[in-house]
């Protein structure tokens, strides 16, 4: 009988969260899904930017033997 009430409860428990994210966006809204195209122009200003470098370049992050080796 135990096990018949825990799942009731978690039934239970489950429509009241349902519930409550309703209410939350009948209160705050939907929020409206935007695309943001990337764009053909690429700076190369940021540091984790993987565009082009101050010699126009691309960056690279391929490693020498000697450069492993030092």
């Amino acid at each position: 009988m135990l096990d018949v009430v825990y799942i009731a409860t978690l039934i239970a428990f489950f429509a009241v969260m349902v519930l409550f994210v309703k209410w939350c966006e009948r209160i705050v809204g939907k929020e409206d899904v935007v695309t943001v195209e990337p764009t053909d122009t690429d700076t190369g200003t940021g540091p984790d930017d993987d565009g082009p470098d101050d010699d126009g370049a691309a960056a690279t992050t391929t490693k020498t033997p000697e450069e492993v080796a030092s």
